[in-house]
């Protein structure tokens, strides 16, 4: 008894659920609230980038061994060749 309970509202969920419509879309897109030729609002403008802290001079430091932008492999030195030790 307790299935058959299970199965009918589980068919009358259904049916409801198909039923039911979706809202319809309507025929004319919204207004926009600017009308061609209406000025811009005004926007500030964004404040200048803050100085480096880099002292004039100074030597960039160059990447660690296996980091990103390392060359010292020696495929890489040798101009890509495959590596025979393998």
């Amino acid at each position: 008894m307790n299935d058959y309970a299970m199965l009918m509202l589980a068919a009358i969920l259904l049916a409801g659920g198909c039923g039911k419509k979706e809202d319809a879309r309507p025929a004319a897109p919204r207004p926009s609230l600017m009308q061609p030729g209406d000025p811009l609002p005004p926007s500030a403008p964004t404040p200048p980038l803050p100085a480096p802290d880099v002292p004039k001079g100074a030597v960039a430091p160059l990447p660690q061994v296996g980091q990103a932008g390392d060359h010292s492999s020696p495929g890489f030195k040798d101009g890509g060749k495959p590596d025979t030790g393998k």
